[in-house]
């Protein structure tokens, strides 16, 4: 029975880095392996196990290097890559890894080799899209961990005016690409619990992340509404001030008393001559202008607290009679029609 990597997230600490690690540069070319692929992936597997990442790196190269690697069978081949794809997937390389077992599955079929070469390979990408949701801020908050530093390449580009990746998006799209392996995974064994629990887990993360961005949509609204009203508000508070505040009509007041002993000085009212063809025109003009003087100055002059109070009812009477017509209207039409047939 072939070893299975079966995803338990709630035990397993999150990785730091999805990323494929970047091998040490080589001074010597690489030297293909020796001996057999049987004895190459045998060693690679122990050597995998005890964690020396960077000797079984060497060792894939060097058993990919073989010469007659492509002229052994097809099963020799691909529990070669199989053992290749689980190396490399210890060691954090998903993309490589997944890339091997990809090829170890098209060899293997959907014996029990390719059954498990696709499993593994949809487990290693949900383990990096598990890596990468540890980088959302709110999923760091939920499981208590700190803020990351700010990454230099990040801070570079957004220096440069491009817009960083955001870390739920990249997310998401990881666990798209698991939860699309182990579709596949589970149409090869339908009757495997760890292929259906990992892609249960993939559906919730989604529905997770999804949660979260709606949550950051919902709080956008809440601030934008929150700053319109607060204009809003500034707005009213400077249209009441500029209304209330006598020095800001001083002038006007000032400059219509000054004219209205002019128009009131009966000196100046000359009485109709025989010969002006309107004289009823001229008084009526006159007299109107009379009027119409005490009117706006008391139009301008700021209400006392008394009349403001008084203005007020009268207005909450105006909206309680509106609302009783508004009923009226409503049980009017409620009411049947009576018919004559």
């Amino acid at each position: 029975m072939l070893p299975l990597l079966v995803l338990v997230a709630q035990l397993a600490p999150p990785a730091p880095s999805v990323q494929p690690a970047v091998p040490a540069e080589r001074s010597a070319p690489i030297v293909a392996y020796a001996g057999t692929l049987r004895a190459g992936r045998l060693e690679l597997a122990q050597l995998s196990k005890r964690g020396e990442h960077d000797a079984a790196r060497e060792l894939c190269a060097a058993l990919l290097a073989q010469p007659d690697f492509d002229a052994q069978s097809e099963l020799e081949r691909a529990e070669a890559l199989y053992a290749i794809g689980l190396a490399r997937g210890r060691a954090r390389e998903i993309p490589e890894a997944v890339e091997h077992l990809h090829r170890a599955t098209g060899l293997a079929g959907s014996n029990e080799l390719g059954r498990a070469a696709a499993y593994n390979a949809a487990t290693f990408l949900l383990q990096g899209a598990e890596s990468l949701r540890a980088q959302v801020p709110e999923i760091r908050e939920q499981l208590g961990l700190p803020p990351l530093e700010p990454d230099p390449a990040t801070q570079a580009q957004s220096a440069s005016g491009a817009q960083a990746p955001d870390p739920l998006d990249v997310a998401r799209e990881a666990y798209l690409f698991a939860r699309r392996e182990l579709a596949t995974a589970l149409r090869c064994e339908r009757l495997a619990d760890d292929v259906r629990a990992n892609l249960e887990l993939c559906v919730r993360r989604l529905r997770e992340l999804d949660s979260i961005e709606r949550k950051r949509e919902e709080q956008q609204q809440q601030q934008d509404q929150r700053q319109r009203d607060e204009q809003d508000q500034q707005d009213r508070e400077q249209g009441e001030q500029r209304q209330q505040d006598p020095s800001q009509q001083q002038p006007e007041d000032d400059e219509e008393k000054g004219q209205a002993p002019q128009q009131q000085d009966p000196s100046e009212q000359q009485e109709p001559q025989p010969e002006q063809p309107q004289p009823q025109q001229q008084d009526s003009q006159d007299e109107s202008s009379k009027d119409a003087e005490p009117q706006s100055e008391q139009a301008q002059r700021p209400l006392s607290p008394e009349e403001m109070q008084r203005l007020l009812q009268q207005l909450q009477q105006i909206d309680e009679k509106a609302k009783e017509v508004e009923a009226l209207l409503r049980e009017r039409r409620r009411q049947p029609v009576k018919r004559d047939w």
